[in-house]
């Protein structure tokens, strides 16, 4: 599978042929994921493929509604915990238009199944209790943790030190890895690919400065799993949310409101795709931060309707 983004057309619940936007992750596995109708409204600017037709209409019909949530109307009803649960990935919601108000991607069971196969490499229970709790006691943000600040004091010191502190970094490395029970190899990659988007000027796109925790990032893609664990129907629903809930007790402590959240889910993602596609960084990144002020600032939005 290809890192960077595919198309495919697939069988969907509400009969309209969507357009699934995917691109591979690193381990454990994710893939970023649009499903949304030709006409459904959309922070992300639309592209023209074969058998569109009418764009100028849709394009009409996304402006319209640029600015709305999807929201079910049959939803089945959600207590506080749930919705504050589920505001933990508002911002893929957001991007994707996805339901805010539901644990759904509203894909249909076989392409549910084959998504978490493929991407996560999900195909039972047992291995999505597996991922999940990969996702809940360490995720990107534990290599993050080692990284980051090591990048950051090189990025920020003289150039005359610059050889020595590399050097520092490099030979420090091996020893935090273990300590934390992280793979070598993918710190050192982590690091190399984080030090070559500082080098390029890619830091200038992020939200400064650069969190303490990623931890944003690992949540919001905990719920995008589970979305589509329920739409799969791998767990019990009452499962999923015991995860999610998990989720939000963990993210809770570390930050102090829905925007420092959302910066941190920003500069994960960014993390993330370093290791990948350090030229979509600064694209990727400006979609994102739409997605964050949209929530941050529509009156309809989930993180409006609820304080940190």
């Amino acid at each position: 599978m290809a890192a960077d983004a595919m198309e495919r057309t697939a069988p969907w619940r509400n009969r309209t042929t969507l357009r699934c936007y995917t691109a591979r992750a690193t381990p454990p596995n994710d893939f970023r994921h649009w499903c949304r109708s030709p006409g459904a409204p959309s922070l992300r600017p639309h592209r023209r493929t074969q058998g569109d037709g009418a764009m100028g209409f849709l394009d009409k019909v996304r402006k319209l509604f640029s600015f709305s949530f999807n929201r079910l109307e049959d939803g089945t009803p959600l207590t506080p915990a749930q919705h504050r649960g589920l505001a933990l990935g508002a911002v893929y919601a957001a991007e994707s238009y996805l339901p805010i108000n539901a644990l759904t991607a509203e894909s249909d069971r076989a392409t549910a199944v084959a998504l978490l196969a493929s991407a996560w490499g999900v195909t039972s229970a047992g291995s999505a209790r597996e991922v999940t709790e990969s996702l809940l006691s360490q995720g990107h943000r534990a290599h993050y943790a080692v990284v980051n600040p090591r990048v950051e004091r090189l990025h920020r010191g003289s150039r005359s030190d610059a050889a020595a502190v590399a050097q520092a970094n490099l030979a420090a490395l091996p020893g935090e890895a273990v300590a934390r029970g992280l793979d070598l190899e993918s710190t050192r990659d982590y690091y190399e690919s984080w030090h070559e988007a500082a080098e390029e000027g890619l830091f200038d796109k992020l939200p400064r400065p650069l969190p303490a925790s990623i931890m944003a990032w690992d949540m919001g893609r905990l719920v995008q799993l589970h979305r589509l664990i329920q739409d799969a129907r791998l767990l019990r629903a009452e499962e999923s949310w015991n995860a999610i809930a998990s989720a939000a007790r963990l993210a809770q402590p570390a930050y102090q409101s829905w925007r420092d959240f959302g910066d941190s889910f920003v500069v994960g993602r960014a993390f993330w795709l370093a290791t990948h596609d350090l030229d979509r960084i600064a694209e990727d990144t400006d979609t994102f931060q739409r997605a964050t002020a949209h929530l941050l600032s529509h009156e309809h939005s989930p993180w409006r309707q609820m304080a940190w």
